[in-house]
């Protein structure tokens, strides 16, 4: 059996709306591509020869992308990292893949009322391209929960009554992303309505413990346990002290909440 011929597959993903630089740089990406291909004359699929090579060049979006995954990688936030050049990236063309970037200056948080100057070195494998200081806008891109119905203060945080919108945290810092955990660690310290996005002040840390309610309660000494049943004067979340009332003699004593329902 002889050899299947080596197939390119090309696929070029076109923004629908760019920048007539973008456009001539999407240009000549096809024109390379298309010169570098020769096709079969039985089947018309693109086929490679010996002395056919696909070069692909560097393009702004390869190298934004790039950038913003160095950034993700060092900041490591709840969320996407990503950002706008307040001016043009370098035409970069003329240059092959496969590329590394090296970036530097990047700061330890992410804030919305300043801009990013970054230095930015790019290599492939002829050598160091070019050095560059830059100017970006970040966003931070995260899942964020919205009120779906009409929710009551002190109910306790369920998956059910929300639904997600992508939002950017810098913009919209007091939204709270949208994490299970965070729902059930914690209840509604207000009413919420629908629509409106949970904000982390629309939170209160989940009581454990409610005042009135019949918990169990254990007491140590040494190698002694006793446990009991008393009743909680107090509402409390993990790690309180709270008072109780012994069921059978109606005296008082405190202890620490160390679960739901336990003492």
């Amino acid at each position: 059996l002889a050899p299947l011929p080596a197939i390119v597959v090309v696929s070029v993903v076109e923004n629908p709306v760019e920048s007539q630089a973008d456009s001539r740089e999407s240009a000549t990406v096809r024109e390379q591509v298309s010169r570098s291909l020769k096709f079969n004359r039985v089947s018309n699929v693109p086929v490679t020869t010996e002395s056919d090579f696909v070069s692909f060049p560097i393009t702004r979006e390869d190298l934004l992308n790039a950038i913003e995954e160095e950034v993700q990688r060092s900041v490591r936030p709840v969320g996407e990292v990503t950002l706008s050049p307040l001016r043009s990236l370098p035409n970069l063309l003329e240059y092959s893949q496969p590329f590394n970037v090296r970036v530097s200056g990047i700061p330890v948080r992410l804030s919305r009322s300043s801009t990013m100057n970054l230095n930015i070195q790019v290599e492939n494998d002829e050598g160091v391209v070019g050095n560059w200081a830059l100017t970006f806008r970040p966003h931070l891109v995260s899942e964020a929960w919205f009120a779906k119905g009409h929710l009551r203060r002190g109910d306790l945080g369920s998956e059910s009554d929300f639904e997600t919108r992508r939002v950017d945290l810098l913009v919209e810092p007091d939204a709270v992303n949208a994490n299970l955990d965070v729902l059930r660690k914690h209840e509604y310290s207000r009413d919420l309505h629908p629509g409106n996005p949970l904000k982390w002040s629309d939170l209160n840390e989940r009581s454990l413990v409610k005042k009135g309610q019949v918990v169990d309660v254990k007491a140590y000494q040494g190698m002694i346990a006793i446990s009991m049943r008393a009743k909680a004067q107090e509402d409390g979340v993990l790690g309180d002290v709270v008072f109780l009332r012994n069921l059978d003699s109606s005296k008082d004593f405190s202890g620490e909440v160390i679960g739901e329902g336990r003492v």
